[in-house]
This record gives structure tokens, C-alpha cells and sequence, in this order.
């Protein structure tokens, strides 16, 4: 399975993909987000309107860099002031399976692995083959915290260890670190400073994750390591069904959208009637 990587960059005077990740990647399909990023009093038409060409000048000159590697790299320009929602969007639209955060990387020798349970397992395991093969380098399986899916933090090691040894990674190249750490975040990114490069996956909003900030959030704000970012599958992904449309989005990202306020009514006073009937019984 290859791979297809979103990679947002900030414009202007947007820093290159460094070199040492562009040669990690290139059996896979990049996307570049060029993301303008505009103040509150400025509409995006006007932006364009009187940016549009530098911006596409330079976000150019940044995918040469990639296909001048044989990297095969299409190219995204957004205007707007939203960048996470941008990103989330163009991820949705382009179809990425991974998106590459920005950090320093003058080479990829360390690769850090964070597993938990069954939740994006398979395909986190899956980037990393592909990333591992294409870079030789040795990787760290890590797990923190209580216990995933039931299952226990060595049988969890265990099965990646398992998974990318079935893959042709080299055995001698993996190892293993489990920790008790409460909380997972700080434990990723103090166990990181170690390593090169990160590859987390997206993970599903806990209440504890909707206050603080889900654990790839944390992470990547802390650490001065680049980080892939595998999504979630399509599958659990969550539909929002009208009668007449349906949108897809990341369970993780979940927008509910409605075209009138009169559809969003109704579905309150249906809710409120359902509650009602529920005390009274």
C-alpha cells in the first residue's frame, strides 16, 4: 500500500521539506498545502486577488525541490485564516492517509512508534513499514499507559514487533519501551528528544482529550521533531445523513452540517420530545 502524505506549509517565506525527510518518502504520493495564513479584517478574495501569483511562484519553487528527488508532488494554495480546519479539510478532499508536521530533521536514523490498542494499529504499522523500508533505519515501538483494548502493553509490542518483522524489517532494528506514565503525551514527548522523527496516529477524542487537547495535538506542539500523523480509516469515519445528502468526515474531526435552521429545530425538538418520553417511563 503506498502511502499519500499532505504536507502543509506556511506562506510566505514558507520553510522547505527538509532533505533528509524528502528522501523518506519517495514511494509516496505528497500533497503540498500551501496554507496563506490572513488576518480577521482581510477576505480571502482580496488576498488572492493581490498575492495569488507570488504564493504560486513560491509554492513551485518548493514541489521542484521534491520532484527534482523523484518525488511525486501535487500542490494545494489555500487563503484563509482557519489553518487547522484548512488542513483537516484538504486532507478530506485530497484523500491523504497521513500528514507530515513540520520539525527539524537532518536525518532519519531513529524512527519512535507510539502503539496503543487496536485503533489505528494496522495502519500506523503500516506507514512505518513503508517508511522504515525506504530509510533502513531503526525504530523505537513505544507504549504508555494503562491498558488498550483489554489487552496488555507487552502483547501490544509484541504484535508490532511481530507485524513488522512479517514486513522484512530488519529484527535487529527494533526494539522495545513500555512505560506506566499516566499521561501518554509528556511521556512521547520526553522519550522523543532521543529520536528523529516521529509517526503518530490519530487517535479518538476522549472527554479528558477534549479538554487538554488530544494526545497528536500535544505532541507535536511540544517536540521539535517532525511527525507523520497517520488518520484514521474511512471506516470510522461518522456520516451525517439528511434525506436528500450525506458528508463524510473523520470521527475525530466530526462536523455536523445543516443547510437551514429549520432541519437543525426539528432534530432538537425530536430530541427533547425522546428525552421527555424516556423520564415519564
Amino acid at each position: 500500500m503506498s502511502h499519500r502524505v499532505l504536507v502543509p506549509l506556511e506562506l510566505p517565506d514558507a520553510d522547505s521539506v527538509p532533505d533528509a525527510l524528502v528522501r523518506s518518502i519517495p514511494s509516496m504520493e505528497v500533497v503540498l498545502l500551501g496554507h496563506y495564513g490572513l488576518p480577521d479584517q482581510t477576505p480571502p478574495s482580496a488576498a488572492r486577488d493581490q498575492f495569488e501569483n507570488d504564493a504560486r511562484q513560491e509554492l513551485n519553487g518548493l514541489t521542484n525541490l521534491l520532484e527534482d528527488a523523484e518525488v511525486s508532488a501535487t500542490t494545494r494554495l489555500v487563503f484563509g485564516k482557519a489553518r487547522d480546519k484548512t488542513v483537516n479539510r484538504v486532507a478530506l478532499e485530497e484523500e491523504c492517509d497521513v500528514i507530515l508536521t513540520s520539525g527539524n530533521a537532518d536525518e532519519v536514523k531513529q524512527v519512535l512508534v507510539p502503539v496503543r490498542g487496536k485503533k489505528n494499529f494496522d495502519r500506523i504499522l503500516s506507514f512505518a513499514e513503508e517508511l522504515l523500508t525506504a530509510t533502513g533505519a531503526a525504530v523505537t515501538l513505544f507504549h504508555t499507559g494503562d491498558e488498550s483494548d483489554r489487552r496488555s502493553g507487552e502483547e501490544i509490542l509484541s504484535d508490532a514487533t511481530d507485524r513488522l518483522m512479517n514486513a522484512g524489517v530488519d529484527p535487529d532494528k527494533i526494539s522495545q519501551q513500555l512505560s506506566e506514565e499516566a499521561d501518554t503525551s509528556q511521556s512521547i514527548v520526553d522519550i522523543s528528544e532521543s529520536f528523529d522523527v516521529l509517526i503518530l496516529g490519530e487517535t479518538e477524542p476522549s472527554l479528558r482529550d477534549r479538554i487538554l487537547g488530544n494526545v497528536p495535538a500535544q505532541v507535536t506542539a511540544d517536540t521539535d521533531d517532525p511527525a507523520f500523523v497517520v488518520r484514521s480509516a474511512k471506516s470510522d469515519w461518522v456520516r451525517d445523513i439528511r434525506l436528500n445528502r450525506c458528508f463524510y468526515y473523520p470521527s475525530s474531526y466530526c462536523v455536523l452540517i445543516y443547510s437551514n435552521m429549520e432541519y437543525l429545530l426539528r432534530l432538537l425538538i425530536t430530541a427533547q420530545f425522546v428525552s421527555t418520553c424516556v423520564s415519564k417511563s
